[in-house]
């Protein structure tokens, strides 16, 4: 763990997502630890959190879904999943 956490370890380098994209990847069937509820609250707050060009970074979905995770709204398992996929999407 660095001085600032472990949050250095996502780029901060924002990529086009379109909201159609992240409501794919954002899917149970992706992270089955998600129920219905859940996929629909990460898919709009990722969505939100874009600038007004439709770029996000990971590490930028990394605070929201983190703040989703202390809020009890989302689990460690489910952020972890979903962080997942998208390191895999944009190929970090």
């Amino acid at each position: 763990m660095g001085l600032f956490g472990f949050t250095s370890k996502y780029s901060k380098t924002e990529h086009q997502l379109s909201a159609q994209k992240i409501k794919e990847l954002v899917s149970r069937y992706k992270v089955q630890s998600l129920d219905s509820t859940e996929e629909v609250l990460a898919e709009e707050i990722i969505i939100a959190r874009r600038r007004g060009d439709g770029k996000i970074s990971l590490f930028q979905i990394y605070e929201v879904l983190t703040k989703l995770k202390n809020q009890n709204k989302i689990s460690q398992v489910d952020r972890d999943g979903l962080m997942r996929v998208f390191k895999e999407y944009f190929g970090d």
